[in-house]
């Protein structure tokens, strides 16, 4: 029996009559080098079998390469519905029309081929429940991933594979991890993901399937994936020729950058590849995490060799030989900080747990200083907090591990809970922590105040672990020193609790002048009390190089500010329980302007009225 015939099918127009302007979900996910990096490399880790292995390659078609790479995608057909598409008024039809002119032009297609390897592979029917198959080569807003510690989980992030195609058009090749009963790998499939379109008269919803043509009852028809020897075969006419490690290869057509005014070289486009590889996943290739492995042009991504990266990698191999405290630049430094989940709605209870800060001291010129990368159990960072508005702190680089990402080895039923949580929190792009739709539905209230009280606990901890240690008799007035100190920047000085705390402080330079803010609470908040804050400025070494006179104070409630010897000073009444304070500096001395500003915060409890 011969073999069924291979070609484009694409999906008529529906009885409805319904057209698509092009992929919706294309919108949820940035257009830069970056968002693709992330959203691939996160889909393959998901999958892996233990340590996957990731490689990137450019793949440059031009003269008799790209005319037999033509001719084993049956480029005619395929055409016709880009230049259909091409003719739809929507933004998706002009980008397909510009590519495809500017390809015609210059008989030259730049491919991307991704490979991995270590993975599940493309298992599954292909109208299976639970099929990777389908959730990847045909539907949309389906996802697989059931593991908590999975890095996606809207069925979105396969969307830039052809938001990042000049021609919205992928191909697949994979060997399974286990073959079907009477299929054998490798499986072979295309789709291009086109806006509504016509050909010869004809209307076409948008997706086309590329494969074995199966006629369906009711006169239908679609593509279904090519197998074994014809699939192999095919592969290699297709640059997806690929080893028998069980994963995947996909071969995006016209790799560019979507929103780049003007497109990269291919050693640049490598170059920047391997940047962002290395950029968000660095916790992933880590041994004791998760071990992956990416290439990228056929060389091994290493994020210890990039400066900009290295302090945050020492960061996390020297965490189990943590110090108390922070002496000398590379010293590093592990703190736990609470984290307190409402309740799942769904059986379990409020959970009160833990995530790792772990610190390092930095040298003033390393790159990157006073950055805070956040990442949980899929070992993706998915943020880079920029913490230079907390002035008065020596530089560091400091990780937040969170979830499965705090002990991968070992991780607890806290740690386990914080890990559902926060995949629930992270939107499709995977970038940020804060309250979802998904944490809505999936837990209980309390869940709005999480995340405040969690960079609370976080900026807490640097404080104390950063703030600079005056030098001895550079404290203030001696009437001062008595009452309950705060220190620099809401740090405690002295060694037992205080009864007040000092948040949110932030400071900026606007000319010659300091402009500051911050809110002071107290512990107790049956009495009334008294603030004086006093500034200085910081040296490199952390010390106070010199004291600076407050200007203005403002206050909120509004309450009469005594400015007096360069101190500002406030009588608190009963009943207030936060003091958001803002102020401003007499002009900075020219020789300092350099040199950061510290805050010292001096609270006392009053007798309360009779």
């Amino acid at each position: 029996m011969a073999p069924a015939p291979i070609r484009w099918i694409f999906d008529e127009l529906p009885p409805s009559g319904a057209r698509r302007g092009g992929q919706a979900a294309e919108h949820a996910f940035g257009h830069q080098l970056g968002s693709f990096v992330r959203e691939v490399c996160q889909n393959a880790n998901d999958q892996a079998l233990g340590a996957a292995q990731i490689a990137f390659e450019l793949v440059e078609l031009e003269g008799e390469s790209l005319a037999a790479f033509f001719e084993a995608v049956h480029w005619p057909a395929l055409r016709d519905h880009l230049a259909g598409a091409g003719q739809t008024p929507t933004p998706s039809g002009r980008r397909l029309a510009e590519f495809l002119s500017e390809l015609e032009t210059s008989d030259r297609l730049l491919a991307l081929r991704i490979e991995d390897r270590g993975t599940v592979g493309l298992t599954g029917d292909e109208d299976g429940e639970g099929s990777h198959f389908r959730a990847l080569c045909k539907d949309t807003l389906f996802s697989v991933k059931q593991s908590d510690s999975a890095g996606g989980s809207y069925g979105l992030g396969k969307s830039v594979l052809w938001s990042f195609s000049g021609l919205s058009t992928v191909l697949f090749s994979s060997q399974l991890s286990e073959d079907p009963k009477g299929r054998r790998s490798p499986r072979l499939i295309g789709r291009a993901e086109l806006p509504y379109h016509e050909v010869n008269g004809e209307g076409f919803t948008g997706p086309g399937w590329f494969g074995r043509a199966v006629e369906l009852d009711g006169d239908r028809r679609r593509a279904e994936s090519v197998w074994s020897k014809q699939a192999q075969r095919l592969a290699q006419r297709l640059a997806l020729e690929r080893s028998e490690a069980a994963g995947t290869s996909v071969l995006v057509l016209g790799f560019r950058e979507p929103a780049a005014e003007q497109q990269l070289q291919p050693a640049e486009l490598t170059a920047k590849l391997r940047e962002h590889a290395a950029q968000w996943f660095w916790p992933a290739m880590q041994p004791d995490q998760r071990g992956l492995e990416i290439q990228v042009g056929g060389a091994p991504v290493d994020a210890a060799d990039l400066p900009e990266l290295a302090p945050f990698v020492d960061c996390w191999r020297r965490r189990d030989h943590a110090k108390p405290t922070l002496e000398r630049a590379g010293d590093v430094a592990r703190v736990p900080v609470a984290i307190e989940l409402p309740r799942p709605r769904v059986g379990g209870k409020r959970i009160r747990g833990t995530v790792d800060l772990i610190v390092r001291l930095a040298d003033d010129d390393e790159p990157h200083a006073r950055t805070l990368a956040c990442f949980r159990g899929a070992g993706m960072v998915v943020a880079y907090r920029d913490l230079a508005g907390m002035s008065g702190l020596r530089p560091f680089h400091a990780i937040l591990a969170c979830g499965r990402g705090r002990d991968p080895s070992d991780p607890t039923h806290e740690d386990l809970a914080i890990e559902r949580f926060l995949r629930d929190a992270e939107p499709p792009g995977h970038d940020s922590w804060h309250a979802t739709p998904a944490v809505k539905d999936m837990w209980t209230r309390g869940y709005g105040q999480v995340f405040s009280r969690l960079w609370d606990g976080v900026g807490a901890a640097l404080r104390e672990l950063l703030a600079p240690v005056a030098a001895a008799g550079v404290q203030g007035p001696e009437r001062l020193r008595k009452r309950f100190a705060l220190g620099r920047t809401g740090r405690s000085a002295s060694k037992g609790p205080s009864a007040f705390h000092f948040r949110e402080f932030q400071a900026q330079l606007d000319g010659d002048i300091w402009r500051f803010a911050g809110t002071i609470e107290p512990d107790l908040g049956a009495r009334p009390w008294r603030a004086t804050l006093c500034l200085h400025h910081v040296g490199e070494d952390g010390a106070p190089v010199g004291e600076l006179a407050i200007a203005t104070l403002h206050t909120e409630p509004e309450l009469p500010v005594d400015l007096h010897g360069g101190n500002a000073e406030v009588e608190v009444p009963l009943g207030v329980l936060s003091l958001a304070v803002t102020g401003s500096a007499e002009p900075t001395r020219t020789e300092l302007l350099g040199a950061e500003l510290g805050l010292r915060v001096f609270g006392e409890l009053q007798e309360p009225p009779p």
